[in-house]
């Protein structure tokens, strides 16, 4: 795989999916920490080192799989999943895309068209206004596993094409 080439999930219903990274330079030396004090536990005859030991797995599998936050591009728009809310922004209404620096935050942002009111409840979207950023919203880029240039690119290819967004999947919140 490339340097540029983004990372993209697709499942075998046609899915394209950029999923958060896992920052694993904090996580890994936590969980290790933890599996050894559960050990010291253990070996002391404290039966809490069982729970101790079971924390760090329960917690990587629920983070991983459940709370991991991904952006969706689907049949109606761009789809932000962040548990326990998912946001769409449909294609229609998107004027634009491109790349920004707001804080130190690198943003994925989007214009929409004149006449939209800009989205509620989008940290990317209020970070890009306190930058005074020509954007009304966005997903912060720098969290998602993948190049920043390729998933713009993917995102721009696939607003430009009716025909490539009629492939994908119809949006399911």
């Amino acid at each position: 795989m490339s340097k540029t080439a983004p990372v993209i999930t697709t499942s075998n219903h046609g899915r394209v999916v950029f999923r958060a990274r896992r920052p694993a330079a904090l996580v890994v030396p936590l969980a290790l920490v933890t599996e050894v004090a559960g050990v010291l536990f253990l070996l002391n005859g404290a039966t809490i080192g069982w729970f101790v030991c079971a924390a760090p797995a329960f917690a990587l599998v629920t983070t991983g799989l459940i709370l991991r936050p991904t952006l969706e591009l689907t049949r109606e728009g761009l789809l932000q999943r962040q548990y326990p809310f998912s946001m769409l922004t449909r294609w229609e209404v998107i004027d634009g895309v491109g790349l920004t620096r707001a804080g130190n935050r690198l943003v994925l942002g989007y214009r929409l068209i004149a006449g939209i009111p800009p989205p509620r409840r989008q940290p990317a979207a209020a970070l890009l206004r306190a930058a005074q950023r020509p954007f009304d919203g966005g997903y912060f880029v720098d969290s998602l596993a993948g190049e920043p240039d390729a998933i713009l690119a993917t995102v721009e290819a696939y607003r430009a094409s009716a025909e490539m967004r009629a492939s994908l999947p119809p949006a399911k919140r």
